[in-house]
C-alpha cells in the first residue's frame, strides 16, 4: 500500500468513527410531555442564553421594580433587599461580596451560583439540554482531526517542493493527490466540531419557541411585558430602560475581553474557556475542567472572571426555574454548579 492510498485510509476510518460518535453523543433522549414546557422565566432565560441571560434578566426584574439600582460606571447598589426566587437571592448574596457593586463581577458571581447552575441542571434531567460533559471526547476527536488533516496537507506539500515524495513516477504531484483527503478530514472534523455547539436538543428548542410564542407582545395584548421576560427571550440588548440597557451590555464586553485576554495568556484548567461570537448558541471549552454549565455564548464564555474564565454567558435558554441560593465562590470546582456528569 503505497503512503497516499495509507493517508486515505486513516481519514476515511477516522472520519467514519467520528461521525458514529457524534451522532450516538448528540441523540436526544426521550422525554415526557410533563417535561417539556419550561416552568418560569429563569429557565427561558437559560434555554435562550444560559446563566448570563439568566443573571441578566434578574438585575433587569429587580432594577425594574424599584429592589436593585444600576448605573455608571457599572456600579449596581441595594435599595430593598428583597428575593422572590433563589436567583434574586443570589443577586443580593453576590452584592453584598462585591465591593462598589461593580456589575462585570457581581454578574460573573451570580453566574456561578448553583441557584443558576441548577437550572441547567433540572433542563438536562428534563431531556431539555444536553450536559456539558455528553460528547467531549469527540469534540476533541474533531479537533484532533481537523489539526492533523491541515498538517498532512502541508506535510503533503513540503514533500512535493523537496521531491520526497517520489513524484518522478507520477504526472500528478503529491500534495494534489492526498489533497482530497486531507481536505474530507478537515471538513468532516469542522462539521462534527459545529454539531456540538447547541446545548439544546430537539425537546429544548421546541420550549424554546414556545415560550417566544406564548410571550410574544401580540397575544399578551400589547402590554408592557416585565423586563425579566424580555431579557429572558431577547438578550439584553431589548431592555427599555437605556442605563440598564448599556451598562448590561458594557459588562458582557468588559467579561468577554477577559476571557480573550484569558484564553491568549495560555491559561489552563477551568479559566481557559474560549469566546463565543454571539449570543444565541452555546459552545464548549475543551481547554480544561470543562465544570457544569460553564460553555461560551451570551456574548463570552464561562461564567465570571474569577475561576470560571472571564466571559458571560454559556448558552441559550427559555425557560425560567428556581434554584438555590448561595453564590458562586471562587473556585470552580465549587461555584460552577453541582452536577456537571452526564
Amino acid at each position: 500500500m503505497s503512503l497516499a492510498q495509507s493517508m486515505y485510509l486513516a481519514v476515511i476510518l477516522s472520519s467514519l468513527v467520528l461521525v458514529i460518535g457524534t451522532v450516538r453523543s448528540r441523540r436526544a433522549p426521550r422525554i415526557r410531555l410533563v417535561d417539556a414546557p419550561t416552568h418560569d422565566v429563569w429557565e427561558i432565560a437559560f434555554l435562550a442564553g444560559g446563566p448570563g441571560r439568566v443573571t441578566d434578566a434578574a438585575i433587569a426584574g429587580m432594577q425594574e421594580d424599584g429592589r436593585l439600582a444600576v448605573g455608571g460606571p457599572g456600579a449596581v447598589t441595594v435599595r430593598r433587599a428583597v428575593a422572590h426566587h433563589p436567583v434574586e437571592q443570589a443577586v443580593l448574596d453576590a452584592l453584598a461580596r462585591t465591593p462598589g457593586g461593580a456589575l462585570s463581577r457581581l454578574r460573573g458571581m451570580v453566574m456561578r451560583s448553583p441557584a443558576v447552575q441548577e437550572i441547567g441542571d433540572r433542563l438536562a434531567d428534563r431531556g431539555l439540554m444536553r450536559r456539558p460533559r455528553r460528547g467531549r471526547g469527540w469534540r476533541r476527536m474533531a479537533h484532533v482531526q481537523v489539526a492533523a488533516s491541515a498538517v498532512l496537507l502541508l506535510g503533503g506539500l513540503l514533500m512535493t517542493i523537496t521531491g520526497t515524495a517520489g513524484d518522478d513516477a507520477f504526472t500528478v504531484p503529491f500534495v494534489v493527490r492526498i489533497a482530497p483527503a486531507a481536505i474530507l478530514g478537515i471538513v468532516v472534523g469542522s462539521l462534527c466540531k459545529l454539531a456540538h455547539r447547541s446545548r439544546l436538543t430537539p425537546a429544548g428548542t421546541l420550549a424554546l419557541r414556545a415560550a417566544h410564542a406564548t410571550n410574544s407582545p401580540g397575544v399578551v395584548g400589547g402590554a408592557v411585558r416585565p423586563a425579566a421576560i424580555v431579557v429572558a427571550l431577547g438578550g439584553a440588548a431589548l431592555v427599555a430602560d437605556a442605563v440598564l440597557r448599556q451598562q448590561l451590555l458594557d459588562a458582557q464586553s468588559a467579561m468577554a475581553t477577559a476571557a480573550g485576554v484569558s484564553a491568549a495568556s495560555g491559561d489552563t484548567g477551568a479559566s481557559s474557556t474560549t469566546t463565543s461570537s454571539g449570543d444565541s448558541g452555546w459552545d464548549f471549552s475543551d481547554g480544561g475542567s470543562d465544570v457544569s454549565w460553564c460553555g461560551s455564548a451570551d456574548g463570552g464564555s464561562g461564567c465570571g472572571s474569577s475561576g470560571c474564565g472571564g466571559s458571560s454567558g454559556c448558552g441559550g435558554g427559555s425557560s425560567c426555574s428556581s434554584g438555590s441560593s448561595c453564590s458562586g465562590g471562587s473556585s470552580c470546582g465549587s461555584s460552577c454548579g453541582s452536577s456537571s456528569s452526564d
